[in-house]
């Protein structure tokens, strides 16, 4: 679909703290395919994206060379306080991409998603919504899209709750793209979790 404008930025600056290593480079069996966690969450991406702006730590030098070792179309932008938590990494992004129209932000540790999830939302960015997001059996998920008019907000954030303060703000101005799958809401924190890639579809 046409995407112009609109920037995807996938966040894969966190610590993997409760995963006991780098989670996202950890190899993953999902749909029939062992690869990296990260290049899972990237496939969908990539279906509807000419290109994706990677958030990444300043030091993760070996998750760069992952990724662009199966695509160019990574905009790499580092990170560099990525370290105090979700919000600088969310407002480097925004900074490095802020002549967009809007944003469709996702987290790197969702391997699930659908190309026609992360369409409906863009398209809902494109037909004027502020703000727009996919809800599971009445629970709002990930991605999240935002158009131009939080720019100011989203370079602002800082700490460890990502963007969850403007949405609360602003939550009457989200429009909802209800989807038939968990998948929005599944994210990989613990090992334990990746045993919901091989249950949920």
């Amino acid at each position: 679909m046409e995407t112009a404008g609109i920037a995807a930025i996938i966040l894969a600056a966190g610590k993997s703290s409760r995963f006991g290593s780098d989670k996202l480079l950890s190899e993953v069996a999902y749909n029939g395919i062992r690869q990296p966690l990260i290049l899972h969450t990237l496939s969908p991406w990539l279906e509807v994206f000419e290109q994706i702006h990677l958030i990444t730590p300043v030091n993760n030098q070996q998750l760069r060379e992952t990724c662009r070792a199966v695509t160019d179309r990574l905009n790499i932008v580092k990170a560099d306080k990525a370290e105090l938590g979700m919000g600088h990494s969310l407002a480097a992004g925004i900074h490095a991409t802020q002549a967009s129209k809007g944003w469709l932000i996702g987290l790197a540790d969702m391997p699930m998603l659908k190309p026609d999830i992360l369409e409906k939302l863009v398209s809902q960015l494109q037909q004027g919504a502020a703000l727009s997001a996919p809800f599971y059996d009445g629970k709002r998920g990930h991605p999240v899209a935002f158009s131009s008019q939080y720019r100011d907000d989203l370079m602002q954030l800082t700490g460890d709750v990502g963007a969850k303060t403007i949405l609360k703000v602003h939550e009457i101005q989200i429009q909802a793209v209800n989807v038939d799958t968990p998948s929005v809401l599944i994210d990989v924190d613990t090992q334990t979790d990746i045993s919901l890639l091989q249950k949920a579809r």
